[in-house]
């Protein structure tokens, strides 16, 4: 795993009440603070065999990865229909605006913020990283963070079943391919997709 670019030590405890006193509580509902995405990550710590603590860690650190959304207008994220180009440039800088505001407090939180939208086949953002160069950090979050949007209902869309996002997570459509993920991650979902399914509708 890329060493971090966060030199600042972890303050213990760091999650989403902590994050609310500092930076808010995300009025607007644009999704800055994310359980669903902490609870999805804590199964794939398991399938990779992680201790109890450093479970409960990366679950804290992933509820926060969107925080940067909190200094995004709010009408781009919860805009009805597609956006723009200067949109999605906008929308974009959530992850750096997230790892600014993290990197001071979390480290593993400010890791998950800014590497969570790049892609294993090199096809993501920020830097266009891609395979092993990703944080494994990253490369968990960014599979639970994409089945919890499809899943998720939003102000411009409806949320799909199960079956609809694990198909389109392990096959692709016009938008997601399964070359974005890392492969072991993609393994242990196909294997073990009905956790996830019960997490989120249980």
């Amino acid at each position: 795993m890329p060493a971090t670019l966060v030199a600042e030590p972890d303050l213990p405890c760091f999650g989403i009440p902590q994050a609310e006193v500092l930076f808010g509580g995300g009025v607007d509902r644009v999704g800055a603070y994310n359980h669903e995405v902490g609870d999805l990550v804590t199964i794939l710590c398991g399938l990779l065999g992680f201790g109890a603590g450093e479970t409960g860690r990366w679950r804290e650190a992933a509820a926060l990865h969107d925080l940067g959304k909190l200094w995004i207008p709010a009408g781009i994220p919860l805009k009805r229909g597609s956006l723009d180009q200067d949109e999605v440039s906008i929308m974009r800088d959530h992850v750096v605006l997230g790892y600014t505001r993290l990197r001071h407090h979390d480290r593993l939180a400010a890791e998950m913020a800014l590497y969570h939208h790049e892609n294993h086949d090199g096809t993501g953002y920020p830097f266009g990283l891609a395979g092993e160069h990703i944080p494994v950090s990253a490369r968990v979050v960014r599979l639970c963070d994409v089945y919890d949007a499809l899943r998720a209902v939003r102000p411009y869309k409806k949320g799909m079943s199960h079956e609809e996002a694990m198909g389109i997570i392990l096959f692709g459509d016009d938008r997601i391919q399964p070359g974005m993920f890392d492969p072991e991650l993609l393994r242990l979902f196909a294997l073990h997709h009905q956790r996830f399914a019960a997490c989120l509708d249980g």
